[in-house]
């Protein structure tokens, strides 16, 4: 598994480890013409000349419909971006000349929609002249783009016609936007999704108002017809100019805005294209490109030419979209997996009678070929069973990729199955832009984080008051330290927070892990979501959330305790399906009580907390480890408009704390006695 660098230990630290076909801590010679983004786009366009690169569903705005893909070939997309760079030219020029101190002689792009192919070109289009990308995002409430805006001071915005007017509502608190461009045409005579709600009058009353405001209000056709008729020269960036500025997802904190380099996004997604070779792959895009983790994926294929599918823009299409794109190469994340799991092992696995049976027998076939490293393709039982569900993925996936979070062996495991495919998990943070570890392929181990990425030099910290230590036999533990050509150069405007993460060359990352015996990493808990309960015991409530997440009653679960209080208490989102006929088997209920009125059952509730103490138990959790009062809440974290995942779907601890505040203070004044609080 992973290479151990010899004699690399010092007194608080643990030996140095990295992949073991780069054992020197490099990348390797091959690529290493590519020194910029810039380059690794006209290497696609050069290498790769008239192949399909950008895909976009067609829209009908009279059914509502989509269909087909059409794609834009490496030949139309350098003509864009050279087009339209020379038009932002013109633009930065007569609107915009103001370059902001922190980045000197370089000015950055705020870009703000969907994913869509028109956020790469005018992503691409900005290093034509060295400026550099902002991704803008809107999801975690009104405040969060206005601030991204204001901190990066964002004089130009490119955006979806749908996202014009919250930014001229918004330009009393963002005077530093001199100009607005749509990527969709202003007069609406190329109706799409982000469209269909507008009509020329009302985009003409636009215009108006942002003349008012001093603000110019553009489209990128326009944009580009101003390029082609004063074209420019481009002006290349250097390795160490800024490429981008991500802003991580603020899961314990406020945004933070990392400033990377194109030397150092280069070596990111160097990092994983070597181990990936997923040469002329078809990806679908769909997490969003504010943040780093789909970009990284998208730089990293580039090397080996890729299609880019982008998602239709409504994420409850997507499954449509996978079939009519049909991938070999997709994205998930662990906590929606454990979602899509109960849905398809419902209909195979744990389906009854005939089904059931066939299905469980077929699982235990390919698990057998599998452990015999024997891949994940069945002849016999993928054409009986599993094909139905790999049709639903497009039936060509040859890789899922998971980040983002810890996923179970099980789970892992389970889909390679499903969908014939290699399964590969990694870890990486927006401060490295994604790039640390990832699972070698063809290794049949699953559920860790894999081993370093090529180039990555990873050792760990011991962290002696959360009795995490480097000498822990068999396996050393402690904080994760990076050391890497893609790590962190800094967060834009704050030296002192900068100063704090790195340590010379290491960059700390505030994560625990261990390294196992196989020779790979596991994350196994985060410096600062810790709990010190009443009891002076420590627990890890992302740990405790994943074990009690398995138990089939339970759809999302948020556990929290205090140093005050001796008892853990949770917010439980019941697995409906599974909830609703057990709960009334609870209280001898025909059918008239609604889920709702379950979800407040003093009985159901207390019921609810002896089965997840059982299967505390049953997972091994120490006394100190179980739930002992909850608040059921019917409405799913993920479909509300509380604010409680960041665009890169992890859970903001802050803000279920925050929501359920009032909650948390009754339950904890009844936990120690064990009594459920009905909340109406």
């Amino acid at each position: 598994m992973a290479y151990k660098v010899p004699s690399s230990e010092t007194p608080g630290y643990s030996y140095i480890l990295r992949h073991p076909d780069f054992k020197d801590g490099t990348c390797g010679t091959k690529y290493s013409e590519i020194t910029t983004l810039w380059e690794l786009f006209q290497r696609e366009v050069i290498e790769f000349s008239k192949k399909e690169f950008l895909g976009t569903r067609s829209f009908d705005p009279h059914t509502g419909k989509f269909g087909e893909y059409s794609w834009i070939t490496t030949t139309d997309a350098s003509e864009i971006v050279d087009n339209f760079g020379s038009g932002l030219d013109q633009i930065y020029a007569n609107y915009a000349p103001m370059v902001p101190k922190a980045t000197p002689g370089q000015q950055p792009l705020g870009i703000l929609s969907n994913n869509r192919a028109e956020w790469l070109l005018a992503e691409f289009a900005a290093f034509r002249s060295r400026r550099y990308s902002v991704g803008v995002g809107d999801q975690l409430g009104v405040d969060c783009a206005e601030e991204t805006i204001n901190h990066a001071e964002c004089a130009v915005i490119v955006c979806s016609m749908d996202k014009i007017p919250r930014m001229l509502d918004r330009m009393n608190t963002t005077p530093g936007v001199k100009v607005i461009v749509s990527m969709d045409k202003l007069d609406c005579s190329l109706p799409n999704l982000f469209t269909q709600a507008f009509n020329s009058k009302l985009t003409a009353s636009w215009r108006t108002r942002a003349e008012s405001m001093g603000v110019v209000l553009l489209d990128m056709v326009q944009v580009m017809e101003m390029g082609r008729a004063q074209p420019t020269h481009a002006s290349p960036p250097t390795p160490e100019d800024v490429c981008t500025i991500t802003y991580t997802s603020g899961t314990t904190s406020a945004q933070k805005g990392v400033v990377r380099t194109h030397g150092s996004n280069v070596a990111a997604s160097m990092s994983i294209s070597l181990p990936l070779q997923a040469y002329g792959a078809t990806y679908m895009s769909f997490a969003s490109l504010a943040h780093c983790f789909d970009r990284f994926l998208i730089y990293a294929m580039m090397f080996e030419h890729v299609r880019i599918g982008m998602y239709s823009g409504d994420i409850a299409n997507l499954g449509d979209d996978l079939k009519t794109l049909r991938p070999t190469v997709i994205v998930n994340l662990p906590w929606k997996l454990n979602e899509l799991y109960g849905l398809i092992s419902s209909s195979t696995i744990k389906a009854s009678g005939f089904v059931g049976m066939l299905s469980r027998f077929a699982y235990k076939q390919k698990l057998k070929r599998i452990a015999a490293g024997n891949g994940s393709k069945h002849a016999l039982w993928d054409r009986l069973i599993f094909n139905k569900v790999a049709q639903k993925f497009g039936g060509r996936v040859k890789m899922l990729l998971t980040g983002g979070g810890q996923i179970s062996s099980e789970l892992q495991t389970f889909f390679s199955i499903v969908l014939s495919c290699e399964s590969l998990h990694g870890y990486g943070q927006s401060e490295n832009f994604a790039s640390g570890t990832f699972q070698l392929k063809g290794n049949s181990v699953k559920g860790n984080a894999g081993v370093p990425a090529p180039g990555v030099d990873l050792r760990l910290r011991s962290i002696p008051e959360m009795e995490y230590l480097v000498t822990d036999a068999p396996c050393p533990r402690g904080e994760i330290m990076l050391r890497s050509k893609s790590g962190l150069l800094g967060y834009l405007k704050e030296p002192e927070l900068t100063k704090s993460v790195k340590s010379g060359d290491w960059v700390a990352t505030g994560d625990i892990a261990q390294f196992n015996a196989d020779g790979t990493i596991s994350i196994i808990d985060r410096v600062k979501n810790i709990i010190k309960t009443g009891r002076s015991f420590f627990v890890a409530p992302e740990f405790l959330e994943n074990c009690y997440s398995k138990h089939e009653l339970v759809k999302n679960i948020f556990i929290n305790g205090s140093v005050k209080e001796r008892e853990l208490v949770a917010i439980v989102v019941p697995n409906k399906e599974k909830f609703v006929p057990w709960a009334r088997g609870i209280i001898n209920d025909a059918g008239n009580l609604s889920y709702e009125d379950m979800c407040t059952n003093n009985d159901v509730r207390q019921a609810l907390v002896k089965e997840l103490k059982l299967h505390a138990s049953l997972n091994n959790l120490m006394y100190q480890e179980h739930v002992c009062a909850i608040y059921c809440d019917p409405v799913q974290f993920d479909k509300n408009s509380r604010g409680f995942y960041t665009p890169t779907f992890k859970l903001r601890r802050t803000a279920v704390l925050n929501h359920y505040k009032d909650q948390f203070s009754k339950l904890f004044s009844e936990a120690d006695s064990n009594v459920i609080l009905t909340v109406s």
